[in-house]
């Protein structure tokens, strides 16, 4: 059967404690969906509940199935813009069809897989698989709220602008080049980002001047993280402008972890009211020196800026790219609102 690229969850407590039915959702874009893994999924789990999904159309209709047929759980294979996509979708059949939401859950198929790392799922291997199907059958498995950003109508863990957009934009012109060339199938995922990466990105964050920006918030009192990690108690009221200058990354998230369980937002989860939102201007040089510290979130210096918000507005003085939930949007932009989303989803967690 089918679906694509997103994804969203809310049960009631008394669904959630009893799951009935799983259905497992894959996107045959996402890099780990291969025939190989769609062919070990219907060994592992009845065929008639494997959903895969090509195509956006094929995404709605999917997300319309699993609520007619009251699936207690959704499994969903792919990344971090799999689980956007059919959360989006989900969200939208809900309320369309007036019926709860099912509990989602993360398989480890995408190529970051923030929320992956995040909820603790296995590695996609056979026994991976199997354990994180069990798991979500599982009568006593553990449930948890997760906050999410509300981007432009779109629900994601994460959004925002800077050196990871721009990595993003440069790994879509490195494949499209591959692609002409003839190397598309025979270049990895991971190949494709590490000669983005290294190609364009870093010799435009070396050699280009780094575009001005604005951060404002707009929405209730948000609260600077000190250099000890600590919220200040000093509320900083709607209409503050929080950053303003020369900017490497500007973003904001509700789980600690990029791809590859990478620590960008360490205070993420601090609060399920708030946001963190990140600002840095940092160089080349400074993070490459510290990027260990960098990678666990550990790292901090006066050219990083934290804080705790529910609503802010990014203005850039040029369109540049920006990404929500790790994909890229079709054109770039001057301007992005990120919210706190009204209500979080539930979600299986390890």
């Amino acid at each position: 059967m089918l679906m694509p690229e997103r994804v969203m969850t809310a049960v009631p407590a008394r669904t959630l404690a009893i799951p009935r039915r799983v259905a497992v959702v894959l996107n045959r874009h996402a890099r780990g969906v291969t025939e190989r893994q769609i062919e070990r999924m219907t060994r592992l789990h009845p065929a008639a509940d494997v959903y895969v999904s090509s195509t956006l159309a094929d995404s709605r209709l999917i997300a319309r199935h699993l609520l007619e047929r009251a699936y207690d759980v959704a499994l969903l294979g792919g990344g971090d813009g799999t689980f956007v996509r059919c959360l989006a979708d989900l969200e939208a059949e809900a309320r369309r069809l007036r019926r709860p939401l099912p509990g989602l859950g993360v398989l480890r198929l995408g190529t970051g897989n923030a929320l992956g790392y995040y909820l603790g799922a296995s590695e996609p291997s056979e026994s991976g698989l199997r354990a994180d199907l069990q798991r979500a059958l599982d009568r006593h498995a553990r449930w948890r709220p997760l906050s999410l950003l509300r981007v432009g109508g779109v629900l994601a863990p994460f959004a925002g602008t800077g050196l990871d957009s721009q990595i993003l934009e440069d790994y879509q012109a490195t494949t499209r080049l591959l692609d002409r060339l003839g190397l598309g199938r025979v270049v990895s995922s991971p190949l494709r980002y590490a000669l983005a990466v290294a190609l364009r990105s870093v010799p435009r964050f070396v050699l280009r001047r780094l575009p001005e920006v604005e951060v404002r918030n707009v929405g209730s009192p948000a609260y600077q993280i000190g250099p000890d990690g600590q919220p200040d108690p000093t509320p900083l009221p709607s209409g503050t402008v929080l950053y303003r200058g020369r900017c490497t990354l500007a973003g904001a998230a509700t789980i600690p972890c990029y791809g590859f369980g990478v620590r960008i937002f360490p205070f993420a989860d601090l609060r399920q009211d708030r946001f963190h939102l990140r600002c840095t201007d940092a160089s080349a040089a400074e993070t490459l020196l510290h990027l260990p510290a960098v990678l666990r979130g550990s790292y901090r210096s006066p050219s990083i800026r934290d804080f705790l918000c529910d609503a802010v507005e990014i203005t850039v003085e040029h369109p540049v790219p920006m990404q929500i939930g790790g994909d890229l949007l079709p054109e770039r932009h001057d301007r992005l609102r990120i919210d706190l989303a009204e209500r979080p989803v539930h979600v299986l967690s390890a």
